[in-house]
């Protein structure tokens, strides 16, 4: 029981020894001042120090003009002109401070300044806690380096790392840019910055808005994720994600992205996209969809990956789509494995087993050429084994192929077909309603004159030969002139459709 007794006794001296220790450091015995004064008035063991006031605390060195000290329980509060020299590296500077010396904390006020040879804090009052070294203020503040300037409610500042936390009003700004969101994380060596919450980013040549985002000021380089907008010139994009590099002047978008010409009245959308600004370029991968919006009719078209490029001098854009190309028209339809529009000259080319469907007509060539006016189609040119086909019903097929085929439109009907080399046409005239047989005809120079949609007049100008046969007791080969298909079953029903390539 004695041994016991001994062991606690013990104990609790060693642990009366350990705080005395801690109370001792904790006190604040360094100080120096022109005026020293007692007064059992201000408070009892408070003294007052005026003039050059000079105090030390472990490696916190502080000056002001006038100060209390309260030195039982290491208190100390300095007024006018307060430079806190902490280690040599940092200095802060108030017009009042309450330093409390046990939990080596700072409470801050007036026109305070914190500076670390790289970064200057300003803000009406500033807590500081010189053990964690972690400082904050509230009410406002803000904080400048070489070439950024932040402004938030509230924040924070890790003082051994040079982090900073912001809250509420933060306002981001430096020589290119100006960013607006609700809270945000800032390394100071670094230059990097993290922030959360909708922001807004400003700069001479875009604007952004996003709900999170990382912004290297270093480099340039900025990641926005969550409901992402930008507007670049004439260039509105929405994604789920963007990278943009500012020097470069590239963006990449991804997930979601939607692409808006506001000039061209023109949308594309897609999964990635590379956007070159000084180009005014860019390129769309992973199921794009390409519309147009014009006052007669709207093109919706799909492809796996689409190229842009915007031509200043002509003030146009040239877009090619590839591969698995197809696009709807209310008045036209077709599909190939790569497509070339030209806005401003209103044309679109098909290169790679192209298709074209019009009305009951279907238009194969090695390459089409589509020229479009303000109300539709005015002409489209068929070269290289050109071979256009009507169909009359489900088992008859009127049939032209040449070396070249211009059709020419009217109203949106095709109003006349030129056919020049090698031509060859298989026709089924009708008396009335009824067929009366099938007229075949070979010539170097074909025209033909429709009304309505229907022949009504075949001039062969070249070494034409032709004949006329019964409907009855016709072979596969008559009814069909070499090379025939006819591929109705791959035509997009709908604007929906096109994506479905059969």
């Amino acid at each position: 029981m004695k041994c016991w007794r001994k062991s606690i006794l013990l104990a609790v001296m060693l642990l009366t020894i350990s705080l005395s220790d801690k109370a001792q450091e904790a006190k604040i015995v360094d100080f120096t001042a022109d005026l020293i004064e007692y007064n059992e008035s201000i408070g009892k063991g408070i003294q007052r120090l005026i003039g050059n006031v000079w105090m030390k605390h472990k490696n916190l060195e502080l000056t002001c003009d006038s100060a209390y000290l309260d030195q039982a329980n290491s208190r100390f509060k300095g007024y006018s002109r307060v430079h806190i020299i902490k280690a040599d590296t940092l200095h802060v500077y108030s017009r009042h401070i309450d330093y409390n010396g046990r939990d080596e904390i700072s409470r801050l006020e007036g026109q305070v300044r914190m500076e670390n040879g790289v970064t200057s804090l300003k803000a009406p009052r500033l807590d500081y806690n010189m053990k964690e070294e972690i400082a904050w203020y509230y009410g406002g503040g803000q904080i400048i380096d070489s070439s950024n300037t932040v402004e938030s409610f509230w924040g924070y500042y890790f003082v051994d790392s040079d982090e900073f936390v912001f809250n509420e009003n933060v306002i981001f700004t430096n020589p290119d840019n100006t960013l607006v969101t609700d809270s945000m994380k800032y390394n100071s060596k670094t230059e990097q910055m993290w922030f959360d919450g909708p922001s807004q980013i400003f700069s001479d040549t875009n604007y952004i808005s996003c709900n999170r985002g990382f912004y290297d000021s270093r480099n340039r380089i900025s990641t926005f994720t969550s409901e992402v907008f930008m507007q670049a010139k004439e260039q509105l994009l929405w994604a789920d994600s963007l990278v943009y590099n500012q020097d470069d002047r590239f963006t990449e978008a991804f997930d979601h992205v939607k692409l808006q010409d506001t000039i061209e009245n023109v949308v594309i959308q897609g999964e990635r996209l590379f956007y070159d600004e000084d180009e005014n370029s860019f390129r769309m991968t992973e199921d794009v969809y390409f519309i147009t919006d014009t006052d007669n009719d709207s093109l919706f078209m799909y492809s796996d990956t689409l190229f842009s490029i915007r031509v200043e001098e002509r003030n146009t854009r040239k877009i090619q789509a590839y591969p698995r190309v197809q696009f709807f028209r209310e008045d036209i339809q077709g599909r190939c494995d790569s497509l070339g529009y030209v806005i401003a000259d209103s044309l679109i080319q098909l290169f790679k087993t192209p298709v074209v469907w019009k009305d009951n007509n279907q238009m194969t060539a090695d390459s089409i050429s589509i020229f479009l006016i303000d109300d539709g189609i005015g002409r489209m040119v068929l070269n290289g084994s050109a071979f256009l086909i009507t169909r009359e019903d489900s088992l008859y097929y009127n049939q032209i192929k040449g070396k070249k085929i211009i059709g020419y439109f009217s109203d949106g009907k095709l109003s006349h077909v030129d056919v020049t080399g090698n031509g060859e046409s298989l026709f089924y005239p009708k008396d009335g309603e009824e067929i009366i047989g099938l007229y075949k005809a070979v010539s170097s120079s074909i025209a033909i004159r429709l009304l309505d949609g229907k022949i009504n007049k075949i001039s062969f100008l070249i070494d034409p030969d032709s004949k006329l046969l019964p409907i009855k007791g016709l072979s596969h080969n008559d009814r069909f002139l070499e090379g025939f298909r006819w591929l109705g079953d791959k035509r997009p029903a709908d604007r929906q459709d096109v994506s479905n390539w059969k």
